[in-house]
This record gives structure tokens, sequence and C-alpha cells, in this order.
């Protein structure tokens, strides 16, 4: 029987489309079907298994972590071990809010914890008005209220729910999100951020031209530093972020670097061109780059791990988990920003078809994102430990980044 435990995180956004938090998506392996059949189960072998083990500041950060419970977690114990200042417990939608179960979320919320409604489509259902003192967000189910009920329904929420944040889940299009943030709502969760909205020929911003140019240096048989130093001084932001990234703690260096041609000796060529990629991402005016920067960084240094110690392989599953968002940061087809890079032909096929041994490592990446278990255990069987600490290690580094990375004051 398996025991795999997987953890899928989806970022949740707040009206500027930067990261609220993250929705914790708990899994376990297909032939354990009793494990989906008690969603107490679930939660507990998450908090128990995946959270303490990974601990919770290295998933989240310094975002919210939400986490779905059905009523038995809640006279379990287990809530007293979260940190009070980051969790946010969703109640299921199906959840019985008696005697018992409000007193828990009574003495769970005088220390601190915050509460969620999760998959809410009416304000019409016992023991909402009972509940609605410790709620601090509302997650209304887009699909299923469609565009059309939505209205009604945040009046009603506005109505019962007065000091509680109201997400909208399941925003799949950008038409939605606007549709909902003109209602009002706070938050938004759900696959748009991902979907690049103009997919026309658009004019290269200036730092993803000097990266383009980096990249093809940097890829050329005989490698002319003179150039590669010459093209990185000739964007400042591309110099100066660089510089930065180098000497903080993201890349352990003993040695303060402190000059271009000393990072690329200290670096090496192949760190700098994955270094031009998420500074050129970094500095895109483009909305969510934020969170996808994470998310690159996340895959990038995940999808490195499963190649093991073949360096060669762990260099081109790192390229191209760094550059499997960059249609949705440049607002542009994929194929048409990768004819652009002169990236191996592996790499290529990778992300145009998901085919190759790249393309088989990041269908594994993108599965645990998504905890999608049956593909898992195709893809990975009785890996569940050794994926679990590659994506811990690009979780971490995923947030390290967005700490550097993040404007100055």
């Amino acid at each position: 029987m398996s025991t795999s435990v997987f953890l899928g995180r989806q970022p949740i956004f707040d009206r500027k489309r930067r990261t609220y938090a993250y929705e914790l998506l708990y899994r376990n392996g297909t032939e354990n079907l009793a494990f989906f059949r008690d969603p107490d189960d679930a939660t507990r072998r998450v908090l128990e298994v995946a959270m303490l083990e990974w601990g919770f500041d290295r998933v989240v950060g310094d975002r919210y972590g939400f986490i779905n419970a059905a009523s038995g977690i809640l006279h379990s114990g287990i809530l007293e071990i979260l940190p009070a200042d980051r969790a946010v417990i969703e109640l299921v939608q199906d959840m019985v809010f008696d005697g018992t179960v409000l007193d828990a979320i009574r003495g769970a919320h005088a220390r601190g914890l915050r509460f969620a409604l999760d998959d809410v489509t009416t304000t019409d259902r016992p023991g909402f008005a009972d509940v609605a003192p410790f709620i601090s967000v509302v997650k209304v189910d887009l699909q299923a209220v469609g565009l059309d009920g939505l209205p009604s329904l945040v009046t009603d929420v506005k109505a019962l729910f007065p000091k509680a944040l109201r997400l909208a889940q399941k925003v799949e299009e950008h038409t939605e999100f606007e549709h909902a943030a003109t209602l009002g709502f706070d938050l938004f969760q759900g696959y748009f951020f991902a979907k690049p909205e103009v997919m026309g020929r658009t004019e290269r911003p200036a730092n993803l031209t000097a990266a383009v140019q980096l990249m093809g240096e940097v890829n050329r048989p005989e490698v002319d530093l003179d150039r590669v130093e010459q093209l990185i001084a000739t964007d400042p932001t591309l110099a100066y972020g660089l510089l930065r990234l180098v000497n903080s703690s993201s890349y352990g260096l003993t040695v303060h670097v402190q000059s271009i041609r000393h990072a690329i000796v200290m670096l090496g060529l192949s760190q700098v061109r994955h270094l031009a990629v998420l500074l050129s991402m970094a500095s895109s005016a483009q909305a969510v780059s934020e969170e996808l920067i994470v998310l690159a960084a996340t895959r990038a240094k995940m999808a490195a791990g499963m190649a093991g110690g073949d360096q060669q392989l762990a260099n081109a599953c790192f390229t191209a988990g760094l550059l499997s968002v960059i249609d949705a940061v440049f607002q542009c087809p994929m194929a048409e920003l990768l004819a652009d890079l002169p990236l191996q032909t592996d790499v290529r096929r990778a992300l145009l078809d998901g085919s190759g041994e790249i393309g088989e490592i990041l269908a594994a990446v993108y599965a645990f994102e998504r905890a999608d278990t049956a593909a898992l255990e195709r893809l990975h069987p009785d890996a569940a430990l050794q994926l679990r600490d590659w994506f811990g290690e690009g979780a971490q580094w995923g947030e390290s980044l967005r700490r550097e990375l993040a404007p100055q004051a």
C-alpha cells in the first residue's frame, strides 16, 4: 500500500495581483483509496509529515498558508502546532456547524488562528450566521455560481460576513478576474495568472533583448568574456540585479563580488545565463511576474534535482524550468520566444511538446504542483520522499529570490 505524500501549492492573489497566500493541496498515493475518503486523515498527513518535515515557513515564505480541514481536525489538537500568524484553516463545504464544532472554532480563533469558508455558493446555509464572527475569508466558487449570479451573492456575503475578505476561486480567465474585481472581491485564485492574455507578436522589452543576446553569446563554442561583460553592462537593471543576487545568500558565495567580470568567473557561464532569464523576467512590467518568477525558480531547482548526478542534464533541466513560464511573463507565444533563443534541441522540444527526458522531468514537476498522484505514480513510482525534498529545495530558493528581487525602498 502506498504511503506517499505529495504537496501542491496554488497561489492566491490580491487585487494588485501580488501573492497573498498559497493553498496547500494534499494527496496520497493512488492505491490507498481510503485516504481520500477521510479528509481529516488527509490534512493530518500534510501537517504531520509534509509541514513538519519541510517547515511551514519554507513552503509559504512570508505569505499565508490555506489548509483544508474537516470537523475532525478541529478537535484533534493538531491546529495548535500551526503558526497563528501564517495559517488559514479552510472549513470544507459540507461541514456541519454544531455546538462542538463552533466551540472548537471559537477556541482556535481566540488563539489567533484564521478561518475561511470554502466553495461558498449561497449564504443560506445552517450555521453560517453562528460561525460568521470567526471567518476571515469567504471563498466563492465562480464556476458554480456563474457570472450572472455573482452580484446578488456578493451582496449577501457582504451582509453576513462584513469583516471577511471575499475570495473568488476557480478564476480561469482574465475577464473573470476583472469582473470579480469590479464586484469588490479582495482575493483571487485560479489559473488565469499563468495564461498569457495576449498571444500576438509583441515588441520585446529592452531587458529581454539584452537577455536573449547574452544567452546567445554564452552558448557560442568560443565564448568571449569581454562580450559577455559588455552585454550585461549595457543593461543597468541586468547588471545591478546580477551583482545584487550574486552577493545575496541565494548563491552562498563566501567571497564578496565587486564587478561583473568577477561575478561571471565566480558563477560560471551557465549560472549567468540562468540569471539573465530570471532578471529579465523580474524587471518586466507584466502583472504577477513576482509569482511567476518564484514558480520558475522552484521548477528549475526541482527539475535540476530530478536529473540526478548528470550535471549536463541538470543544467538543461534547470534552463527548461526557468523558461517554462516566459510565455506568461512576456505575453507572447512560447514558440515565438524560443525561436529567438539559442537553446539545445532537447530543451526546446521539452518546452514545446513535452517530449524527451527533459520533457518527462518537467511533466513530473507540473504533476507535483497539481498534486496529481496518478501522473506521479506513473512517472516516478515510489519516489515521494525524493520529490518532496526536491520541491522543498526549489520552494526555498524561489522564496529567497522573491526577497532578493523585491523592489528596494
